[in-house]
């Protein structure tokens, strides 16, 4: 060793690598966390990229303790009136065929969103989620659930289990909780 060197340049190099590895460890300790409870009030404004969904969170009243069971009530009673508005317009003799093509499309993707919220419904059962309504439009799903808080797992289930029942993107996807 030369006299006058402390440090040789391999020496500084494995000293700067473990500097580097510290401050490594040090910032994914600093920004990852697991288990963050989804769903408050400061998520609401957040701005989401294409492959992250909107998760938002309501109170339901003391006095409306059925909100699941009266929403879907409500859902079926407009999924009838819808249905017997299509059948009436079939049974108009003035349609032309291209009308009653058109009025049997609407029926056919009407019973494929029903069968589709009734399939995410059910597998979100499945999976411990004991209310949960879905609601299917035509470029996007939301998805109400019983919770105090959805842990970034659950988010992660009801996310696949909607786009693997679905053609819809995680970025049309809102998910709102209800305590």
């Amino acid at each position: 060793m030369k006299k006058g060197k402390v440090f040789t340049k391999g020496q500084a190099i494995l000293v700067i690598m473990v500097l580097c590895l510290g401050a490594a460890v040090w910032l994914n300790m600093k920004f990852s966390s697991s288990e963050k409870y989804l769903g408050e009030a400061t998520y609401v404004n957040k701005k989401t990229s294409s492959t992250e969904a909107v998760q938002t969170s309501a109170k339901v009243n003391e006095t409306d303790s059925n909100y699941f069971e009266n929403a879907k009530k409500e859902r079926n009673a407009n999924l009838k009136k819808q249905q017997e508005l299509v059948e009436e317009t079939l049974r108009s003799s003035s349609l032309t065929d291209d009308e009653k093509s058109a009025a049997t499309d609407a029926v056919k993707a009407l019973v494929s969103r029903l069968e589709q919220e009734n399939n995410i419904e059910t597998l979100l059962k499945a999976k411990d989620f004991a209310d949960a309504l879905v609601i299917i439009g035509d470029k996007d799903v939301n998805v109400v659930v019983k919770s105090e808080g959805l842990t970034t797992t659950q988010t992660l289930q009801i996310q696949d289990i909607i786009t693997t029942q679905t053609n819809i993107p995680l970025a049309n996807i809102k998910i709102v909780t209800v305590k």
